[in-house]
């Protein structure tokens, strides 16, 4: 149950969640319900893949709000969806942040509704309001090439909370494993705090 500290925290900020393709996505309901508990407007955007593995329509009872989940939808009327949700958004978060959706912050590619508004969230990535939560196979997270893509998107200015060591989707034990919702909380307040004491 979230404490009033943790309410004043993260209350009436606006928070875009990025939802991709890992196993670990069913966690991300928890973390979009604690989010709305504590009173923070939640908007969510799936990958195709992340929608394999868990339904939008659970994202949506947790946070009464629409859930997004292509450059082709448009609910808002003229409204450019991915530059209208980074416009909307005090904080981005991205859990689980898979191998794939990483490669494509590092390398600029938008191919999706995410990856597009990612690449237009400048400002908040600037700011150090966008985190990200990686998952991945050990195997995935220490291959050179994802190592080199983590250390850009560190560059860049996103923060990161994770990968734990623990068992992985695939049954072994190593690194890889997305931070327990709480833990993904408490880097948010973290990042809360830092936005609404700029404000002040």
């Amino acid at each position: 149950m979230p404490t009033k500290k943790t309410n004043q925290k993260i209350k009436n900020l606006n928070i875009l969640l990025g939802v991709s393709g890992g196993i670990a996505a069913y966690k991300v309901v928890d973390l979009a319900s604690k989010l709305t508990a504590a009173g923070a407007g939640v908007k969510t955007v799936m990958t195709d893949a992340a929608c394999e593995l868990v339904g939008p329509k659970s994202f949506e009872a947790v946070t009464c709000s629409t859930v997004f989940t292509s450059l082709w939808d448009t609910p808002g009327e003229y409204e450019i969806d991915h530059i209208a949700l980074v416009g909307w958004a005090d904080i981005v978060i991205v859990a689980p942040a898979t191998a794939n959706i990483i490669g494509k912050i590092a390398n600029g590619i938008c191919d999706d509704l995410l990856s597009t508004l990612l690449c237009a969230a400048s400002p908040l990535i600037e700011s150090g309001a966008t985190l990200l939560a990686p998952a991945m196979n050990d195997n995935m997270w220490n291959n050179p090439a994802v190592q080199r893509n983590i250390k850009t998107v560190k560059k860049m200015g996103f923060q990161l909370t994770g990968p734990e060591t623990g068992r992985l989707a695939c049954g072994t034990e190593g690194i890889g494993r997305m931070s327990e919702p709480k833990g993904i909380l408490e880097a948010i307040e973290k990042i809360a705090s830092k936005i609404k004491h700029k404000k002040k």
